[in-house]
């Protein structure tokens, strides 16, 4: 209950300070947990540096990691101020690029899956599809906590995003069959489809892929990225991925995943500290395991 009232303060210091006081909190709790040796904030610190190896040759990586804790706080305040957001202020902060390929993706009326990854503010750049016009459901894990879950649906209810549980798998084929967007993560899950991620063998979640499949969706890479000058953010979608169906089930959804890994690689190598990914991804081994 006390993660409910601490997200519960958060929106309210999100929507009612001004915008440099709340971020420059938020950067400062972050620095606290950073600095805290104990439970989880030592877990997640060493979950952060364990990925960032995996990702980047960096010297400095403690350095990075407590920017990687500064970003995700930042994060967080963004997604708690849509208590309050209004479209006009959104579009001030927020660009939507590559919309033709969303759009040529959809013409196909099959629905679009759009991956992405615990990267940048991911669930502003769904919002900003939604505000577009665009027919956008997420399909998320719940929280454990019914309270924190149900203030995290409504906020993005304020976005216009609307929700399918991962459980509700037939519901998502059935709306990409009736042509909707259907966003979800998969950087997190440890089993799963073998990919190559720099060098290293990792697994992404295959479910979104089989899903694609049995629809017959398109794939959409998707990420938001923040210019840390200017604060303003791009949501990016990139060209469909193909899913081919001249080959077996299991060959064409690995080919799918190490394509969406190889767009990722280019967003993780030059924006490392926008990676928000607190648990420790898994290696396999670190030899390449396309077209395994």
């Amino acid at each position: 209950m006390w993660v409910f009232i601490l997200y519960k303060a958060g929106q309210i210091l999100s929507c009612y300070l001004p915008s440099s006081l709340a971020y420059w909190i938020a950067r400062r709790i972050a620095d606290l947990l950073f600095a805290f040796p104990f439970g989880k904030c030592k877990l997640y610190k060493e979950a952060v540096l364990h990925n960032l190896d995996l990702i980047t040759n960096c010297n400095n990586k403690t350095k990075m990691t407590r920017e990687v804790f500064r970003n995700f706080a930042s994060y967080v305040r963004e997604f708690l101020w849509l208590a309050r957001m209004d479209k006009s202020r959104f579009f001030r902060k927020v660009m939507p690029v590559g919309i033709e390929n969303l759009d040529a993706a959809l013409k196909r009326g099959k629905g679009v899956l759009l991956l992405s990854a615990h990267f940048g503010n991911w669930e502003w750049g769904g919002i900003s599809l939604a505000l577009c016009g665009y027919n956008v459901y997420f399909l998320v894990r719940p929280h454990i906590n019914p309270h924190t879950n149900r203030l995290f649906c409504s906020l993005r209810e304020k976005g216009n995003i609307k929700i399918i549980p991962v459980t509700h798998l037939r519901k998502a084929v059935k709306l990409l069959r009736g042509n909707a967007v259907v966003a979800t993560l998969v950087d997190e899950a440890d089993e799963g489809v073998k990919v190559n991620l720099f060098g290293k063998k990792v697994a992404v979640a295959s479910g979104p892929f089989k899903i694609a499949y049995r629809a017959g969706a398109a794939i959409c890479p998707a990420f938001m990225v923040k210019d840390k000058k200017t604060g303003k953010q791009k949501g990016v979608v990139e060209p469909p991925i193909k899913l081919s169906s001249n080959t077996q089930t299991e060959k064409s959804i690995q080919m799918a995943a190490q394509r969406f890994i190889q767009i990722m690689e280019d967003y993780l190598r030059f924006y490392p500290h926008q990676w928000f990914l607190f648990k420790e991804k898994r290696v396999y081994s670190t030899t390449s395991c396309e077209g395994k």
